[in-house]
């Protein structure tokens, strides 16, 4: 998607609860084939509500938990860090910043296309899936500085998966986290270069729900 998420500088800085959301309740599982969800647009979603959206619906829950489980495995076969959530219905693939990114850069370093290749079958066939891009910082410096350079960085990534698309729309939703989400202590250095992290979530939309016998309406 063209239509950019992540924050600059250039802007106020929106508060953290806009970006890290806490994802809402589960509602019930729905028993018939229609879709669980209304109608929404995702890019005015936060990351963990775009996590949770689309619902499946529960008959079609083992088909697309199968879909998802072929490609984690195929990440893992290519040495990627591939993770199952959502029960399975999501996979995410996480890598450090610096597979992209020189320091306090904000353009992909030479090569780094090269390393978003995995996602190109995936941002080819929007209908089927959405691709959301959380990029973090660990904690050096203030959070003005960290929400700024995690989403020029998010949208440099989102722009060259629209080039490896063909320059057509993809459904690709950029995240600037900041450093608000931190997986490991600050307070070494091995932390905050865990910390410094991309985490690609590919989640499945419409058109697999479709193959999997849900009626879209």
């Amino acid at each position: 998607m063209r239509k950019k998420l992540a924050l600059l500088a250039a802007v106020a800085m929106v508060s953290a609860a806009m970006v890290t959301a806490k994802r809402p309740a589960a509602s019930a599982r729905p028993d018939d084939n229609s879709p669980a969800a209304t109608e929404v647009d995702v890019l005015d979603l936060s990351l963990d509500d775009n996590l949770s959206t689309p619902d499946v619906p529960r008959k079609a829950q083992n088909a697309i938990r199968g879909y998802m489980d072929q490609l984690r495995r195929k990440y893992d076969t290519a040495g990627l860090a591939a993770t199952s959530l959502r029960d399975g219905e999501v996979v995410m693939v996480t890598m450090p910043v610096s597979t992209f990114f020189a320091p306090m850069a904000t353009e992909l370093k030479q090569g780094a296309r090269a390393k978003l290749g995995f996602l190109e079958p995936i941002v080819r066939e929007p209908a089927k899936y959405k691709v959301l891009v959380a990029v973090h910082t660990d904690n050096t410096g203030d959070d003005l500085y960290a929400d700024s350079i995690s989403g020029a960085r998010a949208n440099a990534i989102d722009d060259a998966l629209w080039l490896m698309a063909g320059e057509r729309e993809t459904n690709v939703i950029p995240y600037g986290m900041g450093s608000e989400s931190p997986v490991d202590n600050n307070a070494t250095r091995k932390g905050r270069e865990k910390n410094r992290r991309v985490e690609f979530y590919i989640v499945p939309d419409k058109g697999l729900l479709q193959m999997a016998g849900v009626k879209i309406k």
